[in-house]
């Protein structure tokens, strides 16, 4: 078998390709913000443990009316541990500034609230 410059060339773009990927996971990990309930201990411990570039605590969003919510200029992910109530508002208030719903699950709460929901929503 010969090796030429192009077999060369095509191997170097597979080896960078191969090594990237994990980097840019990563990187796309990062760009994203975790919403979180400070009032709820599963809340916080999602967002602590999310490994997200940014939280925005929807209980103190209470009292500024969501401004940061509404100020928009957010990464492509956006993931939250809400209640009921806080995912309706995040829901459509991300709708209405271009976002879908990517993943959205019930979860069962060790402190006994029953309406918390794991969801993730991502840029159009």
């Amino acid at each position: 078998m010969r090796t030429d410059r192009r077999s060369l060339l095509k191997a170097g773009a597979v080896v960078s390709a191969i090594s990237a990927a994990p980097v840019a996971m990563a990187a796309q990990r990062h760009r994203s913000i975790a919403m979180f309930d400070s009032r709820i201990p599963e809340s916080v411990a999602f967002a602590r443990s999310s490994g997200a570039a940014g939280e925005i605590d929807l209980y103190r969003e209470h009292h500024t009316h969501f401004a940061a919510l509404r100020a928009g200029q957010h990464p492509a992910t956006i993931e939250g541990l809400t209640g009921w109530g806080d995912w309706v508002a995040v829901r459509g208030e991300l709708e209405a500034q271009g976002y879908r719903v990517a993943a959205e699950e019930a979860i069962k709460s060790r402190t006994g609230r029953t309406h918390l929901f794991r969801w993730t929503m991502k840029a159009r």
